[in-house]
């Protein structure tokens, strides 16, 4: 049984200004994580950043059809819930990568690169579930708001992240507007003759 050892109080100033250095701390972030997904990954980094995007505007959404409000533990679910949304996308597109390399189709690749991150993907978010149920179950009102936080970031990434970068990958590769391996982060030298 879990009991409380120690809790501090901010007045209403202090706690507004840690809620708006929270908000710009993780603009900041986002805007750096995307920046770097479209330069390392080229267009799919592209397609990442449209569905973090969506991902970040639906869980808004959620939130407040939910009527929450945004706390400092919230915030922090958020930002954690960006960087597993982008994780996501990182292992399908090395996967997809991989597959490129030893001298697949585009589509064969995206098809292989997609089925073998699945797996991974599902695991660490359901773990992550696990973690945060367990949260709910034993924390106090902060780390519950916490937890419900993230486990809506986790559901709502599967849509985005996953489902949502397949769909806009599998459209990218399908126009063959993008045939050429260096749009997908591969070099030409890498990739291996069937």
């Amino acid at each position: 049984k879990m009991k409380e050892v120690f809790s501090t109080s901010v007045g209403a100033k202090l706690g507004q200004e840690a809620l708006k250095n929270g908000v710009e701390a993780g603009i900041i972030g986002t805007i750096i994580v995307l920046l770097f997904m479209i330069v390392y990954y080229r267009i799919p980094g592209v397609i990442a950043c449209i569905t973090l995007v969506a991902y970040i505007y639906l869980l808004l959404l959620v939130q407040n059809l939910m009527g929450a409000t945004l706390t400092l533990p919230g915030i922090a679910a958020f930002i954690l819930g960006i960087g597993m949304a982008v994780d996501a996308n990182i292992i399908m597109y090395e996967r997809i990568k991989e597959e490129l390399r030893s001298g697949k189709s585009y589509l064969s690749a995206l098809r292989a690169g997609s089925k073998r991150s699945l797996s991974t993907i599902l695991d660490a978010n359901v773990t992550s579930i696990i973690a945060s149920l367990v949260l709910f179950y034993f924390g106090s009102s902060a780390i519950r708001g916490f937890a419900v936080t993230l486990i809506l970031s986790i559901i709502v990434s599967m849509i985005t992240a996953v489902a949502g970068s397949r769909f806009l990958m599998n459209l990218a590769v399908r126009s063959n507007l993008f045939n050429k391996p260096g749009y997908y982060g591969v070099k030409e030298r890498d990739i291996r003759e069937l």
